[in-house]
């Protein structure tokens, strides 16, 4: 069992979950102080237990506190059977990638998402043929999906033909019904981290060195974020 102790290894750095959400929020939250400073002084403490944090600047804050948790479970669940790469940037564009993992299957393009309310799958008709949607909390949120759809699309171009590479959206702090299963929406992977959790031990082709040699090359070509 060394060699698979040693599948975590690569020559690039992993980076840090949630590095870019964080830092993000606290911009946000410093922006908010500076504000309340300017208009009402020394009554600003004061006032900002009164009004309350701003709804916006607190997204980031339960944003990066996800992506955070969702990194340590990754990096937990995958042991020894691949490597996990958080929060990467992408060149030219204002996206980054919450987690890339490379596993036996082969790779994961993993974005981490928490809300509150229930999760759930509706179909839709259009054109005769029944179209899976994503609701949370009774919203639509299939544009979630779309976007996980474009970050996968991202990484498949990178590693050109080879590795198989999918997406995967997994919630934290959702509501499930009692026998509910991850499913698919526009090709990408709707879960949890318990379920995905299975998903990325299941066996495959990949072995060490090629997913070693997969890592390092995804690393450079993302690095991680700086700020």
């Amino acid at each position: 069992m060394r060699a698979e102790e040693n599948a975590t290894g690569t020559t690039g750095t992993r980076g840090r979950a949630g590095a870019s959400a964080r830092e993000e929020y606290e911009r946000r939250r410093a922006k908010d102080d500076a504000r309340r400073r300017a208009a009402f002084g020394r009554l600003a403490p004061l006032v900002r237990i009164l009004a309350g944090p701003k709804r916006t600047t607190e997204t980031w804050g339960r944003g990066a506190d996800g992506e955070e948790r969702i990194g340590r479970w990754l990096d937990d669940a995958v042991g020894r059977h691949g490597v996990v790469l958080h929060d990467r940037a992408v060149r030219g564009r204002r996206t980054n990638l919450d987690h890339i993992v490379v596993v036996r299957s082969g790779i994961w393009v993993v974005d981490s998402k928490h809300y509150r309310g229930t999760l759930e799958r509706r179909d839709t008709v259009g054109w005769f043929v029944a179209r899976p949607r994503l609701f949370v909390a009774g919203r639509d949120r299939t544009a979630l999906a779309t976007a996980a759809s474009r970050q996968q699309a991202l990484v498949a171009e990178a590693v050109g033909a080879g590795p198989l590479v999918r997406a995967a959206l997994c919630f934290t702090g959702v509501e499930r019904a009692l026998f509910t299963r991850p499913f698919v929406v526009q090709g990408v992977l709707v879960t949890w981290p318990k379920a995905l959790a299975r998903t990325l031990a299941a066996p495959g082709s990949h072995g060490l060195a090629e997913r070693r040699a997969l890592a390092d090359r995804l690393a450079s070509t993302f690095p991680p974020y700086t700020g």
